[in-house]
């Protein structure tokens, strides 16, 4: 199935002290607030946190000057969100069937359960930019 995404908003969001994860918020939800439709924003907020998390912990988005890409496609009843880190990251994301108090590892878990669908993308150039993306129904 093709999806023909009606809009489009693509930006990098990062700073001096590395990609701020409430400004990755934030850019979502403003390009899906303006004319995103009936979309659940606090479930998308969740997500797009828990990923550019990800990016910052274990990727250069997380040093001085990172940043990640981000991209928000939307129809009037489905969103797509792609978070790309600044790659040189030593591990890919993967979810944790881990300890359930453990400190980290649960926030692919939650994507899991909140998306429509999701997934992982890594670049083939020397940095393996990361990008993970989510679908989130209306």
């Amino acid at each position: 199935m093709v999806i023909e995404w009606g809009h489009m908003v693509t930006g990098h969001v990062g700073g001096t002290a590395g990609v701020d994860v409430r400004e990755v918020r934030r850019f979502v939800r403003e390009a899906l607030d303006t004319e995103g439709g009936a979309f659940d924003l606090d479930d998308i907020d969740l997500m797009t946190v828990e990923i550019a998390t990800n990016a910052a912990r274990h990727s250069a988005s997380g040093r001085k000057d990172g940043g990640v890409r981000v991209t928000v496609l939307w129809t009037p009843d489905l969103a797509r969100v792609e978070i790309q880190d600044d790659g040189d990251s030593e591990t890919l994301p993967q979810m944790s069937h881990s300890d359930e108090w453990g400190e980290s590892g649960r926030g692919l878990l939650l994507v899991n359960e909140l998306a429509h669908a999701w997934g992982v993308r890594v670049g083939d150039d020397e940095r393996r930019r990361v990008t993970v993306w989510f679908e989130a129904k209306g």
